[in-house]
């Protein structure tokens, strides 16, 4: 009887240590960002080999492991992050909050998640009415659902969820960098993630160096990242000119490949616990066009900045998001050397404003109030911003506060040629100069030249070779954009002869 009192006895002492062993820690930031720091948790002491981890929301100072780290369990809250410059056994949960039951894009933030238990750890993912659960992959501009395979580090995926609620992760903390393959052809729209349980900098303004935008400009058509904006249903546009931004842990971007078969490199270097402040902000001029309808809105946004030019900057113009067609949108065209491309940013230099005359670009369905508005700061004294409507041949001051124009659409609008931003001086506001100052020639397609920026009126073209001789002449009449089937030319250079009701224009033009 002795003894087996004994061995139960033992049992039992075994078994408390093993409780006892296996804690909840609670990590504080109190003092720091180091994990090895004592006073940064709960309990006072470092997490020992067998702790359980918790990791909340709405703290100041997140943990970085500098050595090498082994618990038994990290449970992160959304927004969180955890960065480890070393070895790190665990597993680890990152509980991603959707804040409505609109998609999302995402990316697992650990290894060895699977689609099919995130749906089952989760319960309510949204079904379509082919009953395929809202979980897909992006592939040359098609959307696949009803995926079911572990989750790729570093490429993205989209997700519907029936509620609003958390996305659990599970699974080991990624500890290398990521090279994110895609076979997708030239040109096209690729879905990348953030592979890591930490932010990672996006931009030149958040690192100067390690960041997604540099490491990767020769994979980029365009140095430009889209994200989805699931509270507006729109993509959002960023680039070397936007504020310093970073991608925060689960969060899927579009980027744009240049080549056949790129690769996006993804590194540990880019990591950091968050957002920060940009030199920026609050010193350069900045106009930020909104355009609304039915509560919804759009915008725009142009930038002045040192360095930058009026025809594109790549890495500091970006277009806006072509993977997806637009019911509803505001856009900008380069103010000069313009090729249609529609931009989401523009940045111009921070000089020469009263020459500068910015292509509007809209696109609204007939029968639609639609109202346009700008948020403005940092433009020189005496600088005003207005809108041109060549429709109705006016001139609408928009850096007034509360300032706005507003008309209804008789028609469909679907480009730019109707409304113009003119940064002046009220004195130097004059339609006449306008006109034939934002007039811009160019080719669409090897058989066509676009004419924008056009008033009222009567027109005559005529196009004539170096030797002056005359190889194409017409007449027109519009009010905006004018487009013009060119006959079988030679490759080179040719002088467009334009005169309208405001005056002649004579520009050079390159035919390739």
């Amino acid at each position: 009887m002795k003894q087996k009192i004994t061995i139960q006895f033992i049992l039992f002492y075994f078994l408390s240590l093993s409780l006892i062993a296996q804690i909840d820690i609670t990590w504080n930031g109190n003092i720091n960002n180091d994990w090895a720091t004592a006073d940064n948790w709960s309990t006072g002491s470092v997490p020992s080999t067998d702790a359980n981890v918790e990791i909340p929301s709405g703290l100041t100072n997140y943990p970085t492991a500098s050595g090498a780290v082994t618990v038994n369990t990290v449970t992160m809250a959304s927004g969180t992050s955890l960065l480890v410059q070393n070895d790190f056994t665990g597993t680890i949960t990152y509980n991603r909050n959707l804040a409505s039951n609109n998609w999302y894009l995402i990316s697992s933030p650990v290894d060895g998640e699977d689609a099919f238990d995130l749906l089952i750890n989760t319960g309510d993912i949204s079904e379509n009415a082919s009953g395929q659960e809202a979980i897909g992959t992006y592939f040359e501009g098609t959307w696949t659902y009803n995926y079911a395979s572990p989750f790729v580090s570093g490429i993205g995926y989209a997700v519907k969820k029936d509620t609003s609620g958390n996305l659990p992760f599970t699974g080991t903390l990624k500890t290398d960098d990521v090279a994110a393959e895609s076979q997708a052809g030239v040109g096209t729209f690729v879905l990348l993630g953030n592979p890591y349980p930490s932010y990672i900098a996006a931009n030149t303004n958040a690192d100067s160096n390690n960041n997604i935008l540099t490491i990767n400009t020769d994979e980029l058509a365009e140095a430009t990242i889209w994200l989805w904006n699931a509270s507006t249903e729109s993509y959002d546009t960023k680039n070397n000119a936007s504020n310093s931004f970073h991608i925060a842990p689960v969060q899927g971007f579009f980027v744009k490949k240049k080549n056949n078969s790129s690769t996006f490199n993804i590194t540990e270097s880019m990591q950091s616990h968050g957002t920060g402040a940009t030199f920026q902000k609050n010193v350069r001029p900045e106009i930020k066009l909104s355009l609304t309808s039915e509560a919804i809105s759009k915008k725009s946004e142009i930038y002045y900045i040192s360095g930058t030019t009026k025809s594109f900057d790549n890495g500091y113009d970006s277009s806006i998001f072509g993977g997806a067609s637009h019911e509803f949108v505001v856009y900008t065209e380069v103010a000069e050397n313009g090729t249609g491309r529609k931009l989401g940013i523009q940045s111009l230099p921070p000089s020469d404003y009263e020459n500068i005359v910015i292509p509007v670009g809209v696109i609204a369905e007939a029968n639609k109030e639609i109202i346009f508005s700008t948020e403005t700061s940092n433009l020189p004294t005496g600088i005003n911003v207005y809108l041109e409507d060549r429709i109705e041949n006016t001139f609408t001051k928009l850096d007034d506060a509360n300032s706005e124009y507003k008309i209804k659409t008789t028609e469909k609008l679907d480009g730019v040629g109707r409304f113009y931003l003119h940064t002046k001086s009220s004195s130097a506001l004059s339609i006449d100069s306008i006109d034939l100052n934002s007039i811009r020639i160019y080719k669409t397609n090897a058989n066509n030249l676009r004419i924008s920026g056009l008033a009222q009126g009567s027109s005559s073209f005529k196009l004539f070779n170096l030797l002056g001789r005359e190889v194409l002449s017409t007449s027109f009449s519009t009010n905006g954009n004018k487009d013009i089937t060119l006959p079988n030319l030679a490759s080179g250079v040719y002088i467009v002869q334009l005169e309208t009701e405001s005056g002649k224009l004579n520009k050079k033009i390159t035919l390739n």
